[in-house]
């Protein structure tokens, strides 16, 4: 044990007050993040649904932190930073993918070809390629229905479905949004 004279005594304090300090900036961040989606989907502000927020979020961060999801693993913010490029591209791509849809329901000769395609998966995590899925999903015109061997197995319901697909679009932004992991975070 060393001792207040010893160099090395100081160094250990030091690095567990960061990693407390860096838990206590996780946990408000999350707080904040919590607190503003709860707003925006419930955008009620009465006090008594005001206080089951407030109750909601404080116990949600609290039991994380106990049950000690809330770290770097748990929810990695280098993609929350990124998310900022990411969820405006996602609504324009469904936006996209909504209209296309619409214009072959609405065609009287009702142009619906469907198909099943396989969607190479380049991300480095399981994390990765879980969101690539979810994105293709979210897409209207098409749903991911299995992903294995860095493979999604898709259903699309047109050839431009199929083709937007096949584009890579989707891969490299979910690449991109995962590039802001750090090294040593691959499953």
């Amino acid at each position: 044990m060393g001792s207040i004279r010893d160099p090395g005594f100081g160094a250990g304090i030091f690095r567990h007050s960061a990693m407390f300090a860096a838990g206590m900036v996780r946990s408000l961040i999350t707080t904040i993040v919590l607190a503003l989606v709860w707003i925006a989907w419930s955008w009620h502000f009465e006090p008594l649904v005001v206080g089951f927020g407030v109750v909601a979020v404080v116990l949600t961060v609290a039991l994380s932190k106990r049950m000690n999801i809330l770290d770097e693993e748990g929810e990695p913010f280098e993609i929350n930073i990124r998310l900022i490029r990411y969820i405006p591209w996602l609504v324009i791509e469904v936006l996209k993918a909504n209209f296309q849809v619409a214009k072959l329901i609405l065609d009287p000769e009702m142009p619906i070809s469907p198909r099943l395609l396989k969607v190479r998966a380049n991300q480095r995590t399981t994390l990765g390629q879980v969101i690539h899925a979810n994105t293709i999903t979210l897409t209207p015109g098409t749903i991911s229905l299995d992903l294995r061997d860095n493979t999604i197995l898709v259903h699309a319901l047109s050839a431009e479905a199929q083709h937007q697909d096949e584009s890579g679009r989707v891969d490299e932004m979910i690449s991109w949004l995962e590039s802001g992991l750090p090294e040593g975070h691959e499953e």
